[in-house]
């Protein structure tokens, strides 16, 4: 099973759309004109959450000392700005609308805790209201004798291994609400009229056991630096 960070996936087609474009690319109505490098060294600031300049200056083979004084210039902090609220975004409609397997949860959800506390807040706030909202529907739904829509059933689901893996990596106020509420609508409820072919239990046992932060973090750097590695010097 291909390992799945969505951020680092996210800054790889965005340098990609850079490169290749035939117009300078346009941010608040500013034309955009770095080297590809220094734009790509840009977007991955977000890492900076659980990781430090000198992890990045590693990662891309770019002086940290010339990172440094990247992070002064107004195009550069511009595009940091800019590829944080608009990744943000890109996740939430991945997240809603795709399924995953139990170890892509787990990469994904780990990726989120390294990445910069103002990303992180934006991407939790927004699908933690969503899956306390679908999860809130469904038991109202079921309590009143309703049918339970397949789109809210599979919305559930998504959001509930999305959301078990992220407390396991970056712990939050979640918990409570999944122990208590969620995970017994999941187990009695949603699990058997999808027909999942594993138990809650097992997949909370999954991620448990799943890698730790560290080990993803290392896997992690290893495809940025791929990643520079072909990107054109200059």
């Amino acid at each position: 099973m291909k390992r799945l960070f969505l951020y680092r996936e996210w800054l790889s087609q965005s340098v990609e759309e850079y490169v290749r474009a035939r117009r300078p690319t346009q941010l608040r109505g500013r034309a955009i004109t770095m080297p590809p490098r220094q734009y790509a060294a840009a977007l991955t600031q977000a890492y900076l959450g659980k990781a430090s300049l000198a992890w990045i200056a590693e990662q891309t083979a770019i002086p940290l000392e010339e990172l440094r004084r990247w992070r002064h210039e107004p195009e550069f902090l511009l595009v940091m700005d800019w590829s944080k609220a608009f990744f943000a975004d890109a996740f939430r409609e991945h997240l809603l609308l795709n399924d995953y397997s139990l170890a892509q949860y787990n990469d994904i959800a780990a990726e989120v805790a390294l990445l910069e506390e103002s990303v992180r807040v934006m991407v939790r706030v927004f699908l933690y209201d969503r899956f306390r909202a679908t999860g809130g529907r469904l038991i109202s739904k079921r309590q009143n004798g309703l049918p339970l829509p397949d789109f809210d059933l599979r919305l559930f689901r998504r959001l509930l291994l999305f959301f078990l893996a992220l407390e396991h990596h970056w712990p939050g106020a979640a918990a409570r609400r999944l122990n208590d509420e969620f995970l017994p609508l999941a187990r009695d409820v949603v699990w058997p009229l999808l027909r999942q072919d594993f138990w809650v239990e097992a997949a909370l046992k999954s991620i448990q056991q799943a890698a730790p932060l560290a080990q993803i973090r290392l896997v992690l750097a290893g495809q940025l630096k791929e990643m520079f590695l072909r990107l054109p010097r200059g």
